[in-house]
């Protein structure tokens, strides 16, 4: 496969909206902004709106705004997940958790974290991620946020912002081709699984898997902070408009809660990750088409 990057986050990004960080020991943190590369797939970081570089270039914005990103309330909010993995499928996937919760934890020897079946049904490539240990990092649904933003234009129009990342202890991520297969992947621990039996240190992981076919990426290393998944958004188109009004009358759809989810910029791919070419009959002259896009192939007349 020619896209194998591109092809595993579109199909990540169509079961979540969220995007896959292909390269999940590269730090992706909230509050980073840029765009996304078309072949790839991959985010194209250009800054982060915390850097001591962003809060200099604010300080010359002709609006003047005056933030503090150093207060508390407004750093990204850090919470920890109820579960202990998070599995994200296409369509085409399907997993089966095997029970270890018997299994005692003992210090200093091998333990299941984690026994997972997967099956590729073959109709098609497909995908999955799976997450131990993921913790939460969001941006602050906060005003003051939303006004900052809207006084950089300059920097931050026409880009795309990091308001969520999934980070965890250990990632496996496997993309399929087109082949039927069913197999296992295993997460074991050495050391304690579960907080309460630690005796003193983290836990270190060993990844295995029977998979035979497709592309296999992990990584556990529990110092490391894997950052596999992050959701990427974007103001609505008016949100630059408040410019010259007052400051304190910004729209309820600014909110950062309520901006759009950054879709893929690739047409649809094919099975190789390859962009479907979409007809375009403005530009060829041809009107005798569905409004879907196709040519016209009926003869409608009598």
């Amino acid at each position: 496969m020619k896209y194998e990057s591109r092809k595993f986050i579109d199909l990540i990004q169509r079961a979540t909206s969220k995007w896959a960080n292909w390269d999940p020991p590269r730090k992706i943190t909230v509050g980073d902004y840029g765009t996304i590369i078309n072949e790839t797939g991959e985010f194209d970081w250009e800054g982060n709106i915390y850097s001591s570089h962003f809060q200099e270039q604010l300080k010359s914005s002709k609006y003047e705004f005056i933030i503090d990103l150093a207060d508390p309330a407004l750093q990204p909010n850090e919470q920890e997940a109820k579960d202990d993995h998070f599995i994200v499928k296409s369509w085409g996937v399907a997993t089966k958790e095997a029970n270890t919760s018997t299994e005692i934890a003992v210090p200093g020897v091998v333990n299941v974290a984690l026994k997972l079946d997967v099956q590729f049904d073959g109709d098609k490539p497909a995908a999955v991620l799976i997450m131990h240990k993921p913790k939460y990092s969001s941006l602050p649904n906060d005003e003051r946020i939303t006004r900052l933003l809207k006084s950089m234009p300059n920097i931050l129009k026409g880009k795309y912002i990091v308001t969520e990342v999934i980070s965890c202890a250990a990632y496996m991520m496997h993309l399929s081709d087109q082949r039927a297969e069913k197999f296992s992947v295993t997460l074991k621990a050495v050391g304690p699984v579960a907080p309460l039996v630690n005796a003193g240190g983290a836990a270190s992981f060993t990844w295995s898997s029977e998979a035979a076919y497709g592309l296999s990426r992990q990584g556990c290393d529990p110092a490391s902070q894997y950052m596999p998944l992050y959701r990427l958004k974007k103001p609505r188109p008016k949100f630059w408009e408040w410019l010259g009004a007052g400051r304190g009358d910004e729209k309820s759809d600014d909110a950062i809660d309520r901006w759009e989810d950054v879709d893929p910029p690739w047409n649809p791919l094919d099975d190789e990750g390859e962009e479907y070419e979409i007809y375009d009959a403005e530009m060829h002259g041809d009107f005798g088409v569905f409004n879907d896009g196709y040519p016209d192939t009926d003869d409608d007349d009598y």
